[in-house]
């Protein structure tokens, strides 16, 4: 750092401002003013400038600064507002352009928080662009057609290259084209984009730092050699970059690509050296001091830990694999006299050489970014590192062809056509290796998301790894310039010297890293095993139900579905379990076929190749199945899963580390005489030692009374309170054989049924009952040992 004042200078920023944003909640801003005052969705006027435009998959987006807003008889100055239109609703968004002031009408909503472990925090996100409030648009007028034309140019451009993507690709190349070149990602295939992410080149999908310098240098390099000088060709590169990063909404990785591109070019134009780690470490000091909430969020921490993982471990796995040698080795035979058999062992070396040195960086980046990929994404892919010594090199080629060919569309569309098909046959060669990547053993590595701890200790001993081999490296090194001072030629070392001791230690710490980074990945994973306990966890779900039952050896969910909250299995059921270290669950079980308990279940089976593991699908009797059930009992069949039927009196057990797991069946009775639904649905009761829960359903009205009928019902610790808190269950009868001493309630916030009803809550509370719900505390987790009970939410509120 002595060399590098100025890196020295931002990584001391960059830390005071870590301790700041940690320690201090320095960036968290306060809830604005507009925020404040919604409680739930409230009826909204206000005007504003738009500043961007996003077409999203089923809305068109719209960015809205200096905005005055009416609500609640109050006049607020609201700096940013989000507003969704509907893509049904062309007429009200059709002539705006960005630029323009408007009026608005509609429904404000604050974004969610996180509900569940391992959701997405919506809140959070939005928060770092400084916007509070989404609003869903009623009605648009504009006020001023004063248009900013250079970002409505830009706009209207990437509208028009996308359209030539499509047309000329067709949907599904296309789409992805323009998500590669372009950042529209409203078109990208949902099956395709979560097979890159989970075969670790997602990357790929995203603007970064290789699309930026690809275009960037490419620029500055062919200005440079027809004849420009390096400040003409910096500037002209550097202006392009900069109306490039507008057109596709500057993001983290970009940004950093330009601002290193910059500083690139400035060393070039003034003479200077250009230093790698000096340029990452400014422009992440430039955009922390803007906005300090960006060392927390994923993008940066990828984008940053990736080029540092490069610049600070390549050597070490290069060192590790011999990629030193190896080079030595290729200029010797470079050196000799030509024949044919030196010249194929001199390519054979250039080879090996190239894919040590692509292991090597592929190496570097996983390890150093392992503690971002488990904390956000609870998984590693381990055929990455050599999937991406594949994708990496050909990237440029796909890259290429898409500038190439859209501009020769210009001129020929034949030609352009032509030069297109580079991209379609480099895509489809991207998506035949990563189908046979997933079907390989151990294709994905689900971990868990690892506890804060965890990353501190892991980065702590890579450090001091990564400072041992800093030592052996400077003992080499000066081993090196004795021999060389003394034989007065560069030193070839024998296993005895000191030097090639050195060079040997030099090896070490890139395996010693590797060991670290698998240790870390196992011992995550290990961490969330339930040991000697049973953990049960009651998710929020929304209007709907979905529960976790866990022990040392079983995972089962009970129920998977929301009437409120759209692809719940993929937004909230996923994420928890992958943030769990779980990627199999043993039994699924489905109490009944309302949308509100299946919907998350259904699209789970539908993703079996790149999702949740579902062994087996628990249905109710056969004389219970509607239509909807039937259809999921297909979907599971044609995805491998094992379909079975429980009946009063079957048992689930688990003998695991602790207690033994006892998951009866209790309901429903045979001969109801209802048709199929609430009243029919699967009614399971939990034992694990001294502990007993109740899980019922929607149960109501004849299918509660056969219970009580039955004599089956005991005494319960905890009851999962039937149909969300609905009037139509849980009578006194019912409450007074069972005495629960807590009820869980899910339901979803504000929900049109006005679950929980003020009837229910009444009963369970005269029945001395504690209500728990996850409309005020996110996710409810029951831990027993089998002896005693702890209960807890997952939010603060509650």
């Amino acid at each position: 750092m002595k060399k590098r004042p100025l890196c020295a200078i931002c990584v001391l920023f960059l830390a005071i401002q870590s301790i700041r944003v940690l320690f201090f909640s320095v960036g968290e801003t306060e809830s604005s003013a507009l925020e404040k005052l919604l409680s739930g969705e409230v009826q909204i006027e206000f005007t504003g400038t738009v500043y961007k435009i996003e077409e999203k998959q089923k809305v068109t987006a719209f960015y809205l600064k200096d905005n005055t807003v009416s609500a609640a008889g109050q006049i607020i100055n609201e700096s940013k507002i989000l507003i969704y239109v509907s893509q049904n609703d062309t007429g009200q968004s059709a002539a705006v352009k960005t630029g323009n002031r408007l009026a608005v009408s509609g429904e404000a909503q604050v974004f969610d928080s996180a509900r569940n472990p391992g959701n997405f925090d919506q809140k959070t996100y939005y928060r770092r662009q400084g916007i509070h409030v989404l609003v869903w648009a009623e009605s648009i007028s504009i006020l001023s057609h004063d248009t900013d034309l250079v970002r409505q140019f830009l706009s209207d451009f990437r509208s028009a290259w996308n359209e030539l993507f499509i047309t000329r690709l067709g949907e599904y190349y296309g789409g992805t084209m323009s998500a590669i070149l372009l950042g529209e990602k409203s078109g990208l295939d949902a099956e395709m984009k979560v097979m890159y992410q989970k075969c670790g080149i997602s990357h790929l999908l995203a603007i970064s730092g290789l699309h930026m310098t690809f275009i960037g240098m490419g620029i500055y390099h062919i200005l440079r050699r027809t004849g420009f000088s390096f400040l003409s060709a910096g500037i002209a590169g550097g202006t392009i970059l900069i109306l490039y990063s507008l057109m596709i909404g500057a993001g983290v990785s970009s940004l950093r690509a330009l601002i290193m591109f910059l500083v690139r070019i400035g060393a070039e134009i003034t003479g200077r050296d250009y230093d790698l780690l000096t340029s990452l470490f400014l422009s992440a000091a430039i955009l922390c001091a803007w906005q300090p909430l960006y060392l927390t969020d994923a993008g940066f921490q990828l984008s940053y830990g990736a080029i540092l993982g490069i610049a600070l471990l390549g050597p070490v796995f290069g060192d590790m694999f011999g990629c030193g040698q190896i080079a030595g080795i290729q200029k010797k035979l470079a050196q000799k006299k030509s024949s044919r058999m030196m010249r194929i062992k001199g390519k054979g070396m250039s080879v090996l050489l190239w894919i040590l040195n692509g292991l090597s960086t592929s190496f570097a980046v996983n390890v150093l970014l392992l503690g971002p990929l488990l904390w956000f994404y609870f998984e590693i892919p381990p055929y990455s590192v050599f999937l991406n010594l594949i994708v990496i090199p050909v990237m440029p080629a796909a890259m290429g062809a898409g500038l190439a060919g859209s501009a020769l569309t210009l001129v020929s569309d034949t030609v352009g056509d032509i030069v297109l098909q580079v991209c379609r046959a480099v895509l489809w060669g991207y998506d035949q290796v990563c189908e046979y990547a997933c079907i390989l053993p151990c294709s994905r590595l689900v971990a868990g998301k690892p506890g804060l701890l965890w990353i501190i200790v892991y980065y702590l001993i890579l450090a001091g790894i990564f400072l041992s081999y800093q030592y052996f490296k400077g003992r080499k090194e000066q081993e090196e310039e004795k021999d060389e001072a003394i034989s007065g030629r560069m030193p070839d070392f024998n296993a005895g010297s000191n030097g090639g001791r050195w060079k040997k230690l030099c090896r070490v710490p890139g395996c010693v890293m590797l060991l670290l980074a698998a240790g870390m990945t196992i011992g995550c994973r290990n961490c969330h095993q339930a040991g000697n306990e049973m953990q049960v966890t009651v998710l929020d779900v929304g209007q709907g139900d979905g529960i976790h039952v866990r022990a040392s050896s079983i995972n089962c969910l009970i129920d998977g579905g929301s009437s409120d909250v759209s692809s719940v299995g993929v937004y909230r059921l996923e994420p928890y379990f992958l943030s769990q270290g779980i990627d199999t669950l043993d039994y699924v079980f489905v109490t009944h076929g309302d949308e509100d308990h299946v919907s998350g279940i259904q699209e789970m089976l539908e993703n079996q190749l790149f999702g949740i593991r579902i062994t087996s699908l628990v249905l109710p009797p056969q004389e219970y199945h509607d239509e909807k059930l039937t259809g999921l009992a297909r979907t599971a069949s044609r995805n491998g899963t094992r379909i079975l039927v429980m009946q009063p009196g079957d048992e689930i057990t688990s003998d695991g580390n602790g207690e033994k797991l006892v998951l009866a069946c209790i309901g429903p009775g045979g001969d109801l005489g209802v048709e199929p639904g609430n009243e029919t649905s699967l009614v399971l009761d939990l034992s694990y030692g001294d502990f007993d829960m109740l899980f019922t359903g929607d149960v109501e009205g004849e299918g509660e009374q056969n219970l009580i009928d039955s004599g089956v019902l005991k005494e319960y610790d905890v009851l999962k309170a039937a149909h969300h808190g609905s009037k139509n269950s849980g009578t006194k009868e019912f409450l007074g054989l069972t005495k629960p001493s807590y009820a869980v309630i899910s339901a979803g916030v504000d929900n049109r049924y006005g679950h929980p009803h003020a009837e229910t809550i009444r009963r369970l509370q005269e029945a001395g009952c504690r209500v728990c719900s996850t409309q005020d505390n996110g996710a409810i987790t029951i831990r027993t040992d089998g002896k005693t009970m702890k209960i807890y939410g997952f939010t603060k509120k509650g």
